[in-house]
């Protein structure tokens, strides 16, 4: 089980800095160099601790709501299950979407985060 502090172990921390979009720790949990993004060369892909933040900060903006509801920790990360509430946008979106989010920790730090669509493939990528 990874842990930040020591005390409280990692999953908890980035579930509860989440929850209550709590951009101050949940930026104290990403290392510098984290990614987000299934393509390092997409438009969307985040490349830094910076892009990450400003782009969770868009999505609230926007009104997305985001809820991790499980978390599962394995050799090479943490699998949350999110549920997202998107804002109505032209009917283009579910009220209500589940899909899992791998946070890959090196360090003690998230390097990487991941959109997986089942949960087999969110717990392989977090297993050695």
């Amino acid at each position: 089980m990874h842990t930040l502090s020591g005390m409280v172990p990692f999953e908890e921390q980035l579930r509860t800095a989440f929850n209550a979009r709590d951009i101050d720790t949940f930026h104290s949990l990403l290392a510098e160099d984290a990614r987000w993004g299934p393509d390092p060369d997409a438009p969307n892909s985040c490349h830094n601790r910076t892009e990450i933040i400003a782009n969770f900060k868009q999505l609230l903006h926007d009104g997305v709501r985001a809820s991790i509801v499980e978390t599962t920790s394995g050799p090479l990360g943490v699998a949350c299950l999110l549920e997202v509430e998107w804002p109505d946008a032209e009917g283009t979106r579910p009220d209500r979407q589940s899909f899992y989010q791998v946070y890959v920790l090196t360090d003690g730090l998230v390097t990487e985060i991941q959109g997986h669509d089942d949960r087999d493939s969110a717990l392989a990528a977090i297993s050695n």
